[in-house]
């Protein structure tokens, strides 16, 4: 008999979001983690290629957000992210959890 795996019912999720160049935008997509003891595992973004944003012309920001979770909990993150106002469009992507992977 093994002893129970720490991941036991968690998947690897990917949460893609394309959005609004916000300033605010970093710290409103982490809240949501944040609130449901998430830590994510990896964070890209890339933002203006000149870095600079005009609140005139917001231009467009994507995130890619990994982490490890309960389906039910990655979709609860996604549902909450998806209806920010400066979000464009989002789509998550789940994978099995593999120990050897990890």
């Amino acid at each position: 008999m093994t002893a129970p795996s720490l991941n036991h019912g968690l998947l690897r999720h990917r949460l893609v979001v394309e959005a609004d160049a916000h300033p605010n935008l970093m710290l409103r997509l982490l809240e949501p983690f944040a609130v449901h003891d998430v830590q994510p595992t990896r964070l890209r973004m890339d933002g203006p290629a000149d870095g600079v944003i005009d609140m005139a012309d917001l231009g467009h920001m994507r995130a890619e957000i990994a982490f490890t979770a309960p389906v039910e909990v990655a979709e609860r993150l996604w549902s909450r992210i998806d209806v920010m106002v400066p979000v464009r469009s989002s789509h998550l992507v789940s994978t099995a959890f593999s120990e050897a992977a990890a």
